[in-house]
């Protein structure tokens, strides 16, 4: 699909063509018949000066339209439509000149430029000017809250034959395809002996030969002999394998490395050895790579980091110390009373904190209800105009037990929806729960068109044998901008 840019001034609902500095009217673009094209119209704000149409005019448009036509009667058929459902709408930057320039850009795409009506039109002719195009924008209820119309496209017909035209054979190569030639590239084969040829080199390799690629009964060149230099040595394996000791005779010789194993040997050898012992390091050297350990100097000696001089600091012995205390067996505690029954008490309110502000849960379409958690609230926006609540278990905190009513139950809550669309309609319950809608609207509108919260109160009575044993009674409440 190609892209055709063009510049429009849009400061009134008939657009004028202009060029990318606004600074003189020309003509509209010239589409060509069954080749898919995306219009990249750009809006300039005025009819003077680089100044973009501001993008965030259209933040409430939720569909668009495009169709072209070459006269304004209803009762006639659109010659082309735009794919609508994927016309869009960005801010751009483009470098002119050294210079950053912005742009609104509507991107319309139009994949069926070979429509019978277009076709009709144009007839035999090579070309036809005066089709005209309306963009429309819609908001979510309908509405149409944005329209520009650009006249006297020009469309190109294509050409057309009953048949295809008989070639000629050229009697010289044009540069064009010396071109493509070149571009196609080479394919290589090799031998030793001139006679046997194959696609991969090998060592014996002493001949080349080549022909383009892709073609599988070209010819291939002469031979070309192969440039190659004197052959290298070769390489000498080489391992190396470590061990260590106590000392530098190799006593208690190992392969692990320890804080007791102070001295570390090393030997290469051009085989491997599958399980170094000591005679494999006989003639090793044994060279100490671990310190003596000492036992300070100045005002810091192990005397008075290391009391007791057991390698351990005393700062690490008196943590050790309090680790140890926290697990002393329960039968190592005396004095301890026989039981913990807890008292009863009670509190008053002013000596609660924060008496009156209550848990919130937020959670992506929730349909549990907490006892610990009195504000539900839907995490994610609600896009959709039709809403179901359902609500089906119960717990007493977000990580706690599934629990049933009890007789004497009575819970209140609130579930507050974050939503940008009108709702039309309201769902409650299912076969899963046992919930009631009491008294909700037909249609819940958006409070300033922007985003709303609505709040619903639900109410949970016990009732034996219902669902969870709880009646949930809905009722909206009111709403509120986000």
């Amino acid at each position: 699909m190609q892209n055709t840019i063009f510049h429009v001034a849009a400061n009134e609902t008939l657009g004028v063509v202009r060029d990318f500095a606004n600074a003189k009217t020309i003509a509209a673009p010239t589409l060509v018949r069954g080749v898919g094209v995306c219009l990249k119209m750009r809006l300039f704000a005025k009819r003077e000066g680089m100044e973009a149409y501001p993008i965030e005019s259209f933040d409430g448009i939720a569909s668009w339209q495009w169709a072209m036509d070459n006269d304004f009667n209803e009762s006639t058929t659109y010659k082309l439509t735009g794919d609508n459902a994927h016309i869009s709408v960005a801010g751009i930057m483009e470098l002119i000149d050294g210079e950053e320039v912005s742009y609104t850009e509507i991107s319309i795409p139009i994949p069926d430029m070979n429509t019978e009506e277009l076709a009709t039109w144009l007839g035999a002719e090579k070309s036809k000017n005066g089709l005209h195009g309306e963009l429309l924008g819609l908001d979510s209820t309908g509405s149409q809250v944005f329209i520009i119309q650009v006249e006297n496209f020009t469309v190109r017909n294509r050409i057309s034959s009953l048949g295809n035209p008989t070639p000629i054979d050229p009697d010289f190569l044009t540069a064009a395809q010396v071109r493509a030639l070149l571009a196609s590239g080479m394919e290589c084969e090799f031998s030793s002996d001139g006679e046997s040829w194959h696609a991969d080199q090998t060592g014996l390799d002493t001949l080349v030969r080549f022909r383009l690629r892709g073609e599988s009964g070209g010819a291939w060149s002469d031979p070309v002999a192969l440039v190659a230099g004197p052959r290298g040595l070769p390489g000498v394996d080489s391992f190396c394998y470590a061990a260590y000791a106590s000392d530098a005779t190799g006593a208690n010789f190992s392969l692990i490395p320890s804080s007791a194993l102070k001295y570390r040997a090393e030997i290469h050898t051009s085989s491997p050895i599958a399980h170094p012992v000591a005679g494999d390091f006989a003639s090793a050297t044994w060279i100490k790579y671990i310190g003596e350990d000492g036992t300070g100097a100045g005002d810091m000696t192990r005397i008075v980091y290391d009391s007791d001089g057991d390698g351990r600091v005393d700062s690490a012995d008196e943590a050790a110390h309090a680790e140890e205390a926290d697990v002393v067996p329960w039968a190592g505690i005396t004095d301890k009373p026989a039981a913990f029954a807890p008292a009863s008490h009670t509190h008053t309110i002013t000596e609660l904190f924060d008496p009156v502000r209550q848990k919130v849960v937020s959670e992506p379409s929730p349909s549990t209800l907490y006892l610990d958690s009195p504000i539900v609230m839907n995490s994610v926006i609600h896009t959709n105009p039709f809403l179901e609540i359902d609500f089906q278990t119960l717990k007493d905190t977000p990580d706690g037990t599934v629990l049933q009513g009890e007789p004497g139950d009575f819970f209140t809550w609130e579930f507050h929806l974050k939503t940008n669309v009108t709702i039309t309609g309201v769902a409650v319950g299912s076969l899963a729960s046992s919930m009631v809608g009491i008294t909700i609207p037909g249609q819940l509108d958006l409070v300033n068109n922007s985003t709303t919260i609505h709040v619903f109160v639900i109410r949970g009575i016990y009732k034996s044998g219902a669902v969870n044993n709880l009646i949930l009674q809905v009722n909206y409440a009111y709403s509120y901008g986000a």
